[in-house]
């Protein structure tokens, strides 16, 4: 069975999956703050393979003295996929969106899958039973929201984001939040019934920061999946040499 160290490197966390085969044994999240802690988690560990999702591009030069004797391969265009990539430009999908979808395909196989990932941005994406991706939407995320409104008006604040418990605003922070927020809520499902009305059965899978965020007031059935892009990571790893 093969021991395989997954990475997700982002601009200010680094993700760490430890897998035996297709089980998951150890998640860590590094801050970079304390090489004491990723020491913690690497000893004892031997791995066959380590696959990196890279989006800062600096990670590598930061880790690779923590594997010295070790490759690492970086997820891009050069590795198999375990899908067929359908989408007109295949090399602008993003790393983390290839991974997701590759979540998808192990998490659920044969599945009509709708993949979205709710961070910085909102991404959406489509994988069909037949193991094809299409493609998808991306939108604005919920902080982002906030931010435009502010940079691009001449008056409107940035609040800090306080989960907004009625849908009517009642002051200018208020009706900033409720309106991105319960907009972000719309937006998904109105998205999900789009696609839905054209793949049967179609799993929703909800990942990314601000998911615990979106699932409370969701009514779209979906199945929360916090390390989608881990395991899509992993599943990669396992049909590259």
């Amino acid at each position: 069975m093969q021991h395989q160290l997954v990475i997700d490197a982002g601009n200010t966390l680094m993700k760490f999956a430890y897998f035996r085969g297709d089980l998951l044994q150890e998640a860590f999240t590094w801050d970079k703050s304390s090489e004491s802690d990723l020491h913690s988690f690497l000893f004892g560990k031997t791995f066959d393979k380590i696959l990196m999702s890279d989006v800062s591009g600096q990670a590598i030069s930061i880790l690779s003295p923590y594997f010295k004797n070790a490759k690492i391969q970086i997820l891009g265009s050069n590795l198999h996929l375990p899908f067929k990539n359908l989408y007109a430009t295949p090399n602008t999908l993003g790393a983390d969106r290839i991974a997701l979808v590759a979540g998808a395909l192990a998490k659920y196989p044969a599945e009509n899958c709708l993949v979205i990932d709710a961070g910085t941005c909102v991404t959406y994406d489509l994988l069909t039973q037949h193991a094809e991706y299409l493609g998808g939407n991306i939108t604005p995320g919920l902080l982002m929201r906030l931010k435009a409104m502010h940079t691009f008006t001449g008056k409107l604040p940035e609040p800090e984001f306080i989960f907004p418990e009625a849908v009517l605003g009642q002051n200018t922070k208020e009706c900033l939040i409720s309106g991105a927020y319960h907009g972000l809520v719309g937006e998904i499902e109105w998205l999900v019934q789009q696609y839905a009305a054209d793949f049967s059965g179609l799993k929703v899978l909800l990942t990314g920061g601000d998911a615990h965020l979106l699932a409370k007031r969701l009514k779209t059935n979906i199945f929360a999946e916090p390390q989608l892009l881990l395991h899509g990571l992993n599943k990669i790893a396992s049909i590259n040499d």
